[in-house]
C-alpha cells in the first residue's frame, strides 16, 4: 500500500471519530436525565489523545466527502455497519443483563473448535450469541468512552477463533489487559455501584420530598390501622356531633386524641396537617374501609384461583329493612405439599353482602353472577350450590341454582342440612301430643322471670338459697334458634328447684295478675306429664343436638355429614325400646322424688271431648280438640314417646334422602369409612361431574388399594395425607378427594355472617350504607387475614392522584 492511500484512510477514520465526538457531545448538553437512572463516572479520555485527535483533524479536513467515502467502501465500512453486525440474542443497552447462554453443545467451527460455557466463570463480560456463534465484550459495547474500541472484534463483528481463545497473546485473555477494557469494567462497576445505593441525582436533590412522603404515609397508617382495630371489634366509629365543642366525638376521633398523647405522629396529624388534608373525614373512612375490605377479598380470590369451589348464599332483613344476600365460598387450599388437618385443609370465606332490590330468582342469579365477576372468581370452577330449603332457590324448574347452572354447569345443588334438620325439629314439635302445651309453658316460664325485674329478683334469690349456679339463667325457647330447645330444656331442668320455689314465693308474696300467672304456672310445671316430657325431649334433642354442632362445623363435607345423619338416625331408632323408657321414666322418677314432687299426683282435667259423629265415616289428620288424660308409664310411652321418636324418623329419613343418590355414592369411593372405598364400578359419575379422567382415575385406585392394607387409614383426611408426598404419581386420585371435601352439608357461615350483621348495623347504628355495611363485616368474620397498609395507602394514592399531601 503506497504512503498517500494509507494517510487517506488514516485521515477518514480520524474524521469519523471526530464527527462522532462532536454529535455526543452536542447531545450530552441538551440531553434531560430522567430521574429514575444513575449516570456512571465513565473515565474520561487523557490527554494524549485529545491532542492526537486535534493534530490529525487538519489532515482529515484536506480529504474531500468523495475520497472519504470511497475509500470507506474500499475497506468495507459504513455508517450502519455496527447497527448491522450486532446480533438480536445479546443485550442491547446497559438495562439488559450480558446473554451467557449455557447449551449442552455448542457450534464447531472449521477448526473443529467451539465456545465453552466454562468460559463464562470469572469473566461477567462475556457475552455468547447462538445466532452469530461469537462471543463479545458486554462492558465495552455499552460502558467504554474511547470509541476507538469499535475496531476491536469483541464490540463490533464478535470474536469467534476459539483456537486462540484462551492465548496470552490473543483472545479473551489478551481483551481483558486492553487499556480500553479495563477503563470500561471502571466505568461498569462506578454505573452498578450508583445504581445499587440509589444515589441518584433527583434522590440527591430532592431529599426532603422521601421525608414527607414517608411522614404522610405513617400518618395514614394509624389512620387505617385505628380504622381496622375497631372495625374488627364492632365498635361504632362517628359520634353525633363530632366538632372541637363536642365532649364526645365518637370513638374513631377520641382514640387518635387519645392516641396523640402518646404517640408523635398521631399527634402530628392534628397539630401540623393543614385543616382540609387531615383524612379524618366520614368519606375517607368508607373509602379505607372499602379498601381493607377489597384487599381480603383479592386475596380470596387470588387463593381460589386454579381450585375447585362451592357457593353458599343466604339473604337477611339488616335492621333497617335492607335485605342482604350473604355470598361465602368453600375450597381447599394449596397444601403445598405439607400434612393437612381437618381445621386447615378446607376453608369457607365470607365475601361480604349484596343488597338486593328484588327477589325473584333471576334476579338473585345475576346478583350472585355479577358479584363473583367483580371479584374475578371463575365461574366455572363451581361445583356445588349449598341454599336453604326457600322455593325460589330450591325450586327445580326456575330456582336461583337452575339459573345458575347457566353459568355454573358442574355446580350440583345442596339443601342445607342444618335447615332441614331445624325443619325435622319443628314438624316433629307440631305433630305430636302435647307438644304445643309443653312448649307454651315453657316459653311463659322464660318470660315470666325475664321480662320483669321483681320476678328475676326472686329467681336469683332461690337460686341463692338453693346454692344453684348464679349466672345459670333461663334460654329462650325460639323456633328458628337450631340449639333454642335443647338448651331451654337443659336450663330449665338445672333451674327446677330455683323455679318452683320462686314461684311458690311470687304466688304468696305478690297480687294481681303476677300472683295468677305465678301459681297457674307452679300446677303446671309440678305435673308429671310436664316432667316427664323434658326428659324425653332432652334425651331425643341430646342427639340432634350432636348433630346440629357437627353440622356447624365447615370441616364437615357432605359424605361425612351424610355418614353421621346415618348414625344418629341409627342411635333414635336404638331407643326406641320399652327398656330405654324406663331408663329415662326412672330418671324422672328421681328428679321429682328430688323436689318433693308427686309424679303419680293427679290433677284435675277437662272432660275428654268425644270425637262428633259427623267425622265418624272420615279419616282424622289434625287435632280436634280432645285430650286423654296420662297417668301410667305406659300411657306416657305409648302417647308421647314412641309417636315422638316415630314423626323423628319419618322427618329425617325424609328430609335427608339424598335426592343425588349416584353422585354421593361415587363420592364416597374416597373415604375409607365407606361402604365402597376404592371401589372402581363407582367412580363413573364424579369423575364426569369434575372432567377428571376416568381410566386414569381406576388405574390408580388399583395401585393405591393394595398399598393401604398395611396403612392405618381412618378418614378421608388420613388418606389425603398418605398421598400428598405421592402426589406425582397419583394426581387424578388427589383431585377427587379435594373435590369431595370442597361438597359442603350446611350454610352456617352465612349464618354466622347474619350474627356480625345485628351487632355492626344495630339500633344505634342504622344509617350507615350497604357498602360500608359489607366492608365492616368482610373485616370482622375474616379477622385473620393480615392488613398489607403499605398496600392500602398505595390503592389510596392512586385514587386521589392530587392528593393535597405527597403520598408517593
Amino acid at each position: 500500500m503506497n504512503s498517500e492511500k494509507r494517510q487517506a484512510i488514516d485521515s477518514y477514520f480520524i474524521s469519523s471519530n471526530k464527527k462522532s465526538r462532536t454529535d455526543e457531545q452536542q447531545t450530552d448538553s441538551t440531553m434531560v436525565i430522567p430521574s429514575s437512572l444513575s449516570i456512571p463516572e465513565f473515565q474520561q479520555p487523557t490527554t494524549a489523545t485529545a491532542v492526537s485527535c486535534s493534530k490529525d483533524q487538519t489532515t482529515s479536513d484536506s480529504i474531500s466527502d468523495t475520497s472519504s467515502s470511497s475509500l470507506a467502501n474500499s475497506v468495507g465500512l459504513n455508517e450502519s455497519f455496527e447497527a448491522t453486525s450486532i446480533p438480536n440474542d445479546i443485550s442491547k443497552s446497559s438495562f439488559d443483563p450480558p446473554a451467557q447462554p449455557k447449551l449442552g453443545t455448542y457450534p464447531v467451527n472449521q477448526q473443529k473448535r467451539s465456545f465453552q460455557s466454562a468460559w463464562y466463570t470469572d469473566r461477567q463480560w462475556l457475552e455468547y450469541s447462538v445466532e452469530n456463534n461469537s462471543c463479545f465484550c458486554y462492558y465495552c459495547r455499552h460502558f467504554s468512552w474511547n470509541k476507538l474500541a469499535v475496531r476491536d472484534a469483541f464490540s463490533t463483528s464478535g470474536f469467534n477463533n476459539w483456537k486462540k481463545a484462551l492465548d496470552n497473546r490473543a483472545g479473551l485473555i489478551k481483551h481483558a489487559s486492553s487499556s480500553s477494557h479495563l477503563t470500561a469494567t471502571k466505568n461498569y462497576l462506578s454505573y452498578k455501584q450508583r445504581e445499587e445505593t440509589c444515589s441518584n441525582i433527583v434522590q440527591k436533590l430532592d431529599s426532603g420530598r422521601t421525608i414527607r412522603i414517608r411522614k404522610n404515609r405513617d400518618r395514614l397508617t394509624k389512620i387505617c390501622s385505628t380504622l381496622l382495630v375497631l372495625s374488627r371489634q364492632m365498635i361504632g366509629l362517628r359520634g353525633h356531633v363530632e366538632n372541637e365543642r363536642s365532649s364526645n366525638r365518637g370513638n374513631f376521633l377520641e382514640i387518635l386524641h387519645w392516641a396523640a398523647k402518646t404517640d408523635p405522629i398521631v399527634q402530628s396529624i392534628f397539630e401540623d396537617s393543614t385543616s382540609n388534608a387531615t383524612y379524618l373525614s366520614h368519606d375517607i373512612q368508607n373509602e379505607l374501609i372499602h379498601i381493607m375490605g377489597n384487599q381480603i377479598r383479592e386475596k380470596v380470590s387470588s387463593m381460589v384461583n386454579g381450585c375447585m369451589y362451592a357457593l353458599m348464599a343466604d339473604e337477611c332483613r339488616d335492621i333497617s329493612g335492607h335485605q342482604q344476600l350473604s355470598i361465602v365460598i368453600r375450597f381447599v387450599r394449596d397444601l403445598n405439599d405439607r400434612m393437612a388437618s381437618s381445621t386447615d385443609v378446607v376453608k369457607e370465606y365470607f365475601l361480604g353482602f349484596v343488597p338486593l332490590e328484588a327477589f325473584d330468582a333471576a334476579t338473585l342469579a345475576q346478583n350472585i353472577v355479577e358479584f363473583l365477576k367483580q371479584l374475578n372468581i371463575p365461574l366455572q370452577s363451581c361445583i356445588c350450590l349449598c341454599f336453604d330449603g326457600a322455593s325460589v332457590t330450591s325450586g327445580c324448574h326456575a330456582g336461583v341454582h337452575v339459573h345458575l347452572r347457566k353459568f355454573m354447569p358442574k355446580a350440583v345443588y345442596v339443601h342445607c342440612s342444618a335447615h332441614r334438620l331445624n325443619l325435622v325439629i319443628s314438624d316433629t314439635c307440631k305433630a305430636v301430643y302435647y307438644m304445643l302445651d309443653y312448649f307454651s309453658i315453657v316459653v311463659n316460664i322464660y318470660s315470666f322471670f325475664t321480662e320483669s325485674g321483681v320476678t328475676n329478683a326472686y329467681f336469683k334469690k332461690a337460686q341463692k338459697e338453693l346454692g344453684l349456679i348464679q349466672s345459670s339463667t333461663l334460654k329462650l325457647w325460639a323456633w328458628t334458634r337450631w340449639d333454642s330447645r335443647w338448651q331451654a330444656i337443659d336450663s330449665m331442668i338445672d333451674n327446677f328447684p330455683a323455679i318452683l320455689r320462686a314461684l311458690d314465693d311470687v304466688s304468696e308474696e305478690s297480687s294481681g295478675a303476677r300472683s295468677i300467672n305465678a301459681g297457674g304456672l307452679l300446677v303446671h310445671v309440678k305435673r308429671s306429664i310436664f316432667i316427664i316430657t323434658s326428659f324425653i325431649l332432652h334425651r331425643l334433642f341430646g342427639l340432634i343436638k350432636v348433630l346440629s354442632d357437627h353440622l356447624k362445623s365447615s370441616s364437615v363435607d357432605y359424605v361425612r355429614g351424610e355418614h353421621l345423619i346415618k348414625s344418629i338416625i341409627k342411635q333414635i331408632e336404638d331407643l326406641r325400646n320399652e327398656q330405654s323408657f324406663g331408663e329415662i321414666y326412672a330418671k324422672a322418677k328421681d328428679f321429682c322424688d328430688a323436689n318433693n314432687v308427686d309424679l303419680l299426683q293427679q290433677y284435675r282435667s277437662r272432660r275428654v271431648t268425644a270425637v262428633p259423629a259427623r267425622f265418624e265415616a272420615f279419616v282424622i289428620d289434625s287435632t280436634l280438640g280432645q285430650r286423654e288424660v296420662l297417668s301410667s308409664s305406659t300411657d306416657f310411652m305409648n302417647r308421647i314417646y314412641f309417636p315422638l321418636i316415630d314423626c323423628m324418623l319419618v322427618e329425617l329419613n325424609d328430609r335427608f334422602s339424598s335426592q343425588t343418590l349416584s353422585l354421593m355414592k361415587s363420592i364416597s369411593t374416597v373415604y375409607p369409612e365407606s361402604g365402597n372405598f376404592l371401589d372402581t364400578n363407582d367412580i363413573n359419575e364424579f369423575s364426569q361431574h369434575t372432567d377428571a379422567d376416568a381410566n386414569a382415575l381406576r388405574n390408580e385406585f388399583l395401585v393405591i388399594k393394595p398399598m393401604l392394607q398395611s396403612k392405618s387409614i381412618t378418614d378421608v383426611i388420613s388418606f389425603l395425607n398418605e398421598l400428598i408426598p405421592l402426589s406425582g404419581a397419583f394426581p387424578q386420585t388427589l383431585r377427587m378427594i379435594k373435590n369431595a371435601i370442597t361438597m359442603p352439608i350446611s350454610q352456617v357461615t352465612c349464618e354466622r355472617s347474619f350474627s356480625k350483621m345485628k351487632i355492626i348495623k344495630n339500633y344505634l347504628r342504622n344509617s350507615m350504607t350497604d357498602q360500608r355495611l359489607s366492608d365492616l363485616a368482610v373485616l370482622t368474620v375474616e379477622r385473620d387475614f393480615e392488613i398489607d397498609f403499605e398496600r392500602v395507602i398505595d390503592k389510596f394514592s392512586i385514587n386521589h392522584k392530587n392528593s393535597r399531601i405527597l403520598l408517593h
